[in-house]
Parts: structure tokens; sequence; C-alpha cells
């Protein structure tokens, strides 16, 4: 017959110290903070965000997810000033991550993300961005019409829907990027 005493004693002892280690590892770890229900987030549907951060900050949403975020959102004039609302919103506190995410719970499921309902109710009186200034204009329709006449009607005509889904002080970004939807053609086009 084995004597399973001295394994048990020995686990016994190891238990207390592991217990003891933890309890002391406890008390010296930071505190978690109580949830503030006043904090949102993005990886808990249904909360919204209160507060934006500066337009002096690094966008953490890409030029390419911007513009087509407003241009699905942007289905009427009515819409421009909340659906940019949205998007700043959206921009300050998710990624592109995020909103691939979001787009695939919409196509999967076949669901309109709370989230976005939320933004786009809490947005639903934002005025119009303010018009483009001239200078931002004639680097649009630089860009547009690559000094051929044959383009600048229509390029004068896409300047209207530029506008409204590619936020002014992004432009720049919009022109030096490749492979955006819409692209300048695809807002070219909205004038054919």
């Amino acid at each position: 017959m084995r004597n399973f005493a001295k394994p048990n004693l020995l686990y016994g002892f190891l238990v207390v110290v592991s217990l003891l280690s933890v309890s002391a590892c406890a008390s010296e770890a930071p505190q978690a903070r109580p949830i503030d229900p006043s904090e949102s987030s993005f990886n808990n549907p249904g909360t919204l965000p209160t507060e934006t951060t500066s337009r002096a900050s690094e966008y953490l949403l890409d030029i390419g997810t911007t513009v087509a975020f407003l241009d699905s959102c942007i289905s009427d004039s009515g819409l421009v000033g909340p659906c940019h609302c949205a998007a700043e919103l959206l921009a300050s506190d998710i990624d592109s991550s995020d909103i691939a995410a979001l787009e695939d719970r919409m196509s999967a499921f076949n669901e309109f993300p709370v989230e976005l309902a939320g933004l786009l109710v809490e947005c639903r009186e934002a005025e119009r961005p303010p018009a483009w200034s001239s200078a931002t204009k004639e680097l649009y329709m630089a860009a547009c019409a690559q000094e051929s006449e044959r383009l600048s009607d229509l390029c004068r005509c896409s300047a209207s829907r530029a506008a409204d889904v590619i936020p002014e002080e992004r432009l720049p970004e919009f022109l030096d990027a490749k492979d955006l939807r819409p692209s300048m053609v695809d807002l070219i086009n909205t004038c054919l």
C-alpha cells in the first residue's frame, strides 16, 4: 500500500503558497476602476461615443473608408450634415478593422448595426459642412480635368458630389490615394 500523505501534504503546502502569492500580488496590482456608464465603446453594441477628438489628431479611418462610408450614407442632400457628423464620430473612435466588422455584420446578418443607427440619431440635426473654399475647388478641378477642356464641364458638375463625400481637409489624401470607391471616375460618372 502506497503512502499518499506526503504528496497530499506537499500539494496542500503548494496550494497555500500559491494562494498567498496571488493575494499578495492582488494587493499590489492596480485596482480595476469602476465602469463609467457614460463612457462609450464600439466593442459594446448599443453605446454611443460622447466626445470627439480634435481635427488635428491623426485619423483612425483611412480616406478610402471615410469616403466609402460617406458615399453610402449620403443618399440625398438632407443626409450630408448627419453623415459627416457620424463619420467624424466614427473616425475619432474606431479604425478600419472595426468598420470591416460592422460591414460583415451588415452583409452576413442583414442587420443595421445599432452603433451606426445611434450615431445617425445623435447627428440627425447636424448641419451641412461649410462649402469648399475656392482653393479646394481649384485643386479638385485641376486634378479632375487634368488640363482637358473636354472634362472641365463634367468635373465642375462632379465637384458637387465630391464636396458631399470628401471632407475638405482630406481632399489631398483622396487625390493621392489609389483604388478608391468612389474614385474620381465614379464622381464624374454621377454627371453622365
